[in-house]
């Protein structure tokens, strides 16, 4: 387990949810974990709700402060640096999708030298996504403004509360050869909770139970 783990990838894929859920997952082993947003695009979900659900279970979230939430502005979380250094904290960092991953490159060498974790979520439902060449494409994009080497690939297709067994296992089998053509493991295939025990796969799998609320769920 790394101390240091970095979400990437293209806008839509998921990054966020898989954020919240991993960081609840590390400080439900007793973990001391902290979230830092450094998703500098304007947000399309409510990021207090997910503060609050984050905090309310033992996570420091780390975010640009509460009157600059909202502006869309590249302001960085001003605690950034001094978590980053604190030895005593797993530190989950929820990036900016696509291009936007440009932000790491002014801390990519302290943080390689954390030798960090580095996720590309992918969503084979997104267009960018859809397919092997993109999914390469996508992963040399990210690297080339960020500045660091991801690690792996987590599969997270999905379409939202439609989600059926046959959309994950396609898009795992998408994410699989990506991953052989780049020579990194898939670390997760992500499956929606009310799948948990209706798959069986030959790789690791990440239970996830969705706690964004989208202002069209309501």
């Amino acid at each position: 387990m790394n101390r240091i783990t970095i979400f990437v990838g293209e806008f839509g894929s998921g990054k966020t949810e898989l954020t919240v859920n991993y960081a609840l997952q590390l400080a439900r082993q007793g973990l001391k974990t902290a979230v830092v947003d450094i998703d500098l695009v304007k947000p399309y979900y409510r990021t207090r709700e997910l503060s609050e659900t984050l905090e309310a279970n033992g996570v420091l979230v780390v975010a640009p402060e509460k009157r600059l939430a909202y502006a869309d502005l590249p302001v960085l979380p001003s605690q950034l640096v001094r978590i980053l250094e604190d030895p005593s904290y797993h530190v989950v960092i929820d990036v900016g999708g696509g291009e936007s991953a440009i932000v790491l490159a002014q801390f990519r060498r302290q943080i390689a030298q954390m030798s960090p974790a580095v996720f590309m979520v992918v969503n084979t439902r997104r267009p960018f996504t859809s397919n092997e060449t993109g999914i390469v494409n996508t992963l040399r994009k990210i690297e080339a403004v960020s500045g660091l080497r991801v690690t792996g690939l987590v599969s997270n297709t999905n379409l939202g509360p439609e989600t059926a067994a046959e959309h994950v296992l396609a898009g795992y089998v998408t994410v699989d050869a990506a991953a052989k053509h780049l020579n990194l493991p898939v670390a997760w295939v992500v499956v929606p909770h009310w799948l948990d025990g209706n798959i069986t796969l030959d790789c690791p799998v990440f239970i996830l139970r969705p706690y964004t609320q989208y202002p069209w769920m309501e």
